[in-house]
Order: structure tokens, then C-alpha cells, then sequence
């Protein structure tokens, strides 16, 4: 009887270490944890370097580690990871990627993503989180090289201004004069969310316009940041730009400048303004620099 138990003793501490083997092998494939490199130069595509990053400074400290992380693994076209984020709530996830999207409209290529599982209304981070792309490495070095000519003509020549001010008002009016608003058909929406469809075809709408003031400003290293209004409605929803100058904050919205400036002249309705003025047409969001 002494053999048997023995012998059941050796098989349950087998199966034991059976279980403990296949389970760290699992946790290990699942530990895909994104680190930034140390050389820029490794980066295909943008570094994701020098960029005013607003809303991430909004985020709580374990949202800002999870930004980092969505960041990076876009940076580096990961299709999946794990976040070193012991558990988050969905809603806190969700902030921490649209907060990745409003401050670095160079990573154009973002699109969605997935996660694998949730417990009881939070996300369960041991998890993978599967990123999804509006274009892949390959397709978005393409559009780069396309596109930053066009982009860049616009930082050189800023840089000659001798003021932010002279900046700011110069690539507003650039932007206007370079792309037109772009009446899209539903099917064809995405198609014009950010710098790319501006900078490629000439034909943009909100998102572009306002994503393309953001990239500029970060290049000629002056605060701006993307202003989103997101209504039930999607088609109703809007996107513009407040920007840092003199030590205060203003509002403009390059769109609804477009649309009311005419082939001889540009329109500054919407252009620099306060508070006060500026929100008697827009809907003001809690999250930004200036609100009261």
C-alpha cells in the first residue's frame, strides 16, 4: 500500500508540474510587452518623437502606461499585445486609445482594436489586445514618401516666419488653399480621416484638416492639439484645433474657415478666438487646455 500512495504521490507531482509547465508557456506567448526602441532609426515609418502629447497628461497613471504601450505597438506595426496594465476598465482602454489617435495624427495608419476577454465590465490584460490598420508597414512607407514633400514645403517654409503667430496663420491659410472639403459617400468616410487623404489627393474633410494643423505644430514645435465633438449622429460629430500662443490658448477650426472663404479670400471667422466667441457655434468639450 506504501508503493501505491508512493507511486500516486510521483503522478500528482507530475501532473503538477505539467500544469505549472503548460502555463507559464502560455503566459509567456502571451506576454508579447512592447518596449520603445533605443536607436529611432529602427522605427520604419515616424518615431512618434517630439510631439505634443496633451491627452495623454489627462490620463490616469496606469492609462498612461497603457498609451505608451498602444503607441509603441503601432510604431512598430505589432499586430498584437500585452499590456504590463494589471486589469483596466473598457471605458479607461477606450480613452487611452482615442487619446493615442488625438495626439499623433503622424500615425496614420491607426485604425482599431479587440481585446480577448473581459471580467465583469473590465478588461482582462493578461489578455492580448489585437490591433487593427488602415495600412500596413509596407503601404504606409509608400504614402510617406508621397507625402512629404508636400508636408514638408509647408514646415520649411514656416520656419522662415519670424513669429509663432506668423506660423500659425500661415499654415492655416496653406491648408485652406491646398486641399478642398471633400463630400464624401458613407462607404468612403474612412477614406478621409486624416493627414493622408489632405496631403495625397487635395481632399480632405474635418478630421483631415485638423489632423494636418496638429502634425504641422509639432514639427515647428508649438502646442496644438485635436478637439473632438463625437454626437450619436456620427455624421454630426466634428473635429478642430485650439493652439498655444502669447501664453494662452485659442481656437480655430481650419474646416469652417474653408467653407466660408471664397477664391480671392480667405476667411479668419473661425480663426484665433476665445472662449466666448468661439463656443456660441462649437459644442466645448471638458477635456481641453482652455475650458471654464
Amino acid at each position: 500500500m506504501k508503493k501505491v500512495k508512493n507511486a500516486t504521490e510521483v503522478i500528482i507531482i507530475v501532473v503538477l508540474l505539467f500544469v505549472m509547465l503548460v502555463t507559464y508557456l502560455v503566459n509567456r506567448s502571451n506576454n508579447n510587452y512592447i518596449t520603445a526602441y533605443a536607436d529611432v532609426e529602427k522605427y520604419e515609418v515616424y518615431s512618434g518623437k517630439n510631439v505634443y502629447e496633451y491627452y495623454r497628461s489627462t490620463l490616469t497613471d496606469k492609462q498612461k502606461v497603457l498609451y505608451d504601450e498602444i503607441k509603441e505597438a503601432y510604431l512598430q506595426f505589432k499586430n498584437k499585445f500585452s499590456t504590463s496594465v494589471k486589469e483596466i476598465e473598457e471605458d479607461e482602454l477606450c480613452e487611452s486609445f482615442y487619446a493615442v489617435i488625438l495626439d499623433h495624427p503622424e500615425i496614420y495608419w491607426i485604425e482599431s482594436y479587440r481585446i480577448s476577454k473581459k471580467i465583469s465590465g473590465a478588461v482582462n490584460t493578461k489578455r492580448v489586445i489585437h490591433l487593427e490598420y488602415s495600412f500596413n508597414m509596407k503601404e504606409a512607407k509608400e504614402i510617406k514618401r508621397n507625402i512629404e514633400s508636400k508636408y514638408n514645403d509647408i514646415i520649411n517654409e514656416a520656419k522662415t516666419l519670424k513669429n509663432d503667430e506668423e506660423k500659425v496663420k500661415f499654415v492655416h491659410d496653406k491648408l485652406i488653399r491646398i486641399a478642398r472639403y471633400k463630400d464624401y459617400e458613407k462607404k468612403d468616410k474612412y477614406k478621409y480621416q486624416s493627414i493622408v487623404s489632405l496631403f495625397e489627393s487635395g481632399e480632405s474633410v474635418c478630421a483631415g484638416y485638423t489632423y494636418s494643423f496638429k502634425f504641422i505644430m509639432d514639427n515647428l514645435n508649438i502646442k496644438a492639439i485635436a478637439v473632438q465633438n463625437i454626437e450619436d449622429d456620427v455624421d454630426s460629430s466634428h473635429i478642430w484645433n485650439i493652439v498655444f500662443l502669447d501664453g494662452k490658448w485659442y481656437n480655430l477650426d481650419i474646416t469652417w474657415d474653408y467653407q466660408s472663404s471664397t477664391e480671392d479670400e480667405i476667411s479668419y471667422k473661425f480663426y484665433l478666438q476665445d472662449n466666448d466667441s468661439f463656443y456660441k457655434t462649437h459644442k466645448i468639450q471638458k477635456n481641453i487646455p482652455n475650458y471654464e
